[in-house]
């Protein structure tokens, strides 16, 4: 009987505190929905195109705006060859959204959010449904979304194919001179080296090309 008297009060504290985690246990098991992630690249080449200009707008319209489920607005790395940024990945519910803008050929991936108007028609394709008050003020009062590089200000995938262009051209006539035997020779006059000079000249030269900006010291402040 002590021993049983002993026992009883952890018995009942233990059968009290199963109670009591229950029906949390049971809450928790219901799926719950993650509602609407939009993630704006903050890699290199999207901070240079003005990608935390973008998420404060992007923040600001979609604070304004009315959706039937939570909207979070972060950060991410890059999302790929996508272009010209800034660039945006959209997640409703774990699930990744394309773009379904005119002429943006369905990706995955939201390209050139460089406005009021850019960033409320993507918001309104993500289920966030923006007031046209709300987009004409941001339009004059958030910071210009444009792009810092300094040279060579075009979209990425034309700066490659440039650098490969590029390439192609020094490339041939180093590859003839090889075969011919008038290797570091110009305009018929030796100059030892002069051809590896270039080379590494070009290929250091075409690592810079169009990064030059204001963004290569912002790291990941936002």
């Amino acid at each position: 009987l002590k021993m049983h008297c002993k026992f009883f009060p952890l018995t009942s504290g233990c059968i009290f505190l199963l109670l009591l985690i229950s029906p949390a246990r049971s809450l928790s098991s219901v799926p719950l929905g993650k509602g609407t992630e939009i993630r704006v690249c903050h890699d290199r080449d999207c901070l240079t195109d003005g990608a935390v200009e973008a998420k404060k707008l992007v923040e600001t319209l979609a604070k304004s705006g009315r959706s039937q489920s939570p909207v979070t607005v972060t950060t991410c790395g890059c999302l790929g060859p996508c272009g010209k940024g800034p660039s945006v990945d959209i997640r409703i519910d774990g699930v990744k959204v394309k773009d379904s803008r005119v002429g943006q050929s369905n990706y995955y991936c939201f390209r050139k959010i460089d406005s009021a108007e850019a960033a409320a028609d993507m918001l309104q394709i993500a289920g966030v449904d923006v007031p046209e008050k709300a987009i004409q003020r941001a339009s004059l009062d958030a910071e210009p979304v444009v792009s810092t590089r300094k040279f060579l200000d075009f979209d990425r995938t034309t700066r490659i194919a440039l650098q490969r262009l590029l390439y192609a051209t020094v490339a041939l006539p180093i590859i003839d001179a090889d075969q011919n035997g008038t290797w570091d020779q110009i305009n018929g006059v030796v100059y030892p080296n002069s051809y590896a000079a270039i080379i590494a000249i070009v290929f250091i030269g075409s690592q810079f090309m169009g990064t030059g900006s204001k963004a290569n010291s912002l790291g990941t402040q936002e």
